[in-house]
């Protein structure tokens, strides 16, 4: 499935749960604990990485492996003008299968021969609006951010709008990319605290 995401950087939790109590967006779950395992093909596997990410992921009790697929998505030139080589959306082809089982998965995916070489932890909540999903997440030692995820541009600049936000404001940074902005371990980051974690 197509998937489009921007994020909105050092948000007020509290003001942003009162605008979107006030758009009418539902309250999916949250505030829960996420864990992510990060996958890579271990040096013995041949051939091309053909992903971007792949990954183990534990919200709350729902379990879930997931492959994303990059895709390219520039800003087109105007006429006689060169390209801009600036990213409008992260747009990504996603694949998603819930598990039952974590940590047989995760000896499943390594019996495949990929191994771990990122693992880590933050808190989400999560809301739906509009065929748009907006997630609220936190790292420890980092400001929480908002992500939307629609498989529609104007659907997600239009929650975007309503939320009191506009395109200049919000990033399609990764969260690597934003741990890194605050000296913050990329391969583990600072974790919450387990709250019942599946064990591995």
């Amino acid at each position: 499935m197509k998937e489009i995401e921007l994020k909105v950087l050092g948000i007020d939790r509290q003001a942003l749960r009162a605008r979107l109590r006030k758009i009418g967006a539902r309250r999916v779950f949250g505030p829960v604990p996420v864990r992510e395992i990060y996958f890579e093909p271990d040096k013995s596997m041949r051939g091309a990485r053909r992903y971007s990410s792949f990954r183990l992921r534990a919200v709350g009790k729902h379990y879930e492996l997931t492959v994303k697929v990059g895709r390219k998505n520039v800003k087109q030139p105007h006429r006689g003008r060169p390209a801009q080589k600036i990213q409008k959306f992260k747009v990504r082809d996603e694949y998603e299968v819930r598990v039952l089982d974590f940590a047989r998965a995760l000896e499943l995916v390594r019996a495949l021969g990929y191994r771990v070489f990122r693992e880590r932890e933050k808190t989400r909540e999560e809301y739906r609006h509009q065929g748009v999903k907006i997630e609220i997440d936190e790292y420890t030692g980092m400001p929480p951010y908002m992500e939307l995820e629609s498989t529609r541009e104007h659907s997600l600049l239009r929650v975007l709008g309503a939320l009191g936000y506009n395109r200049e404001q919000a990033t399609t940074a990764t969260a690597t990319e934003l741990l890194a902005r605050h000296g913050l371990d990329t391969s583990t980051a600072h974790r919450v605290k387990r709250h019942g974690h599946p064990k591995t």
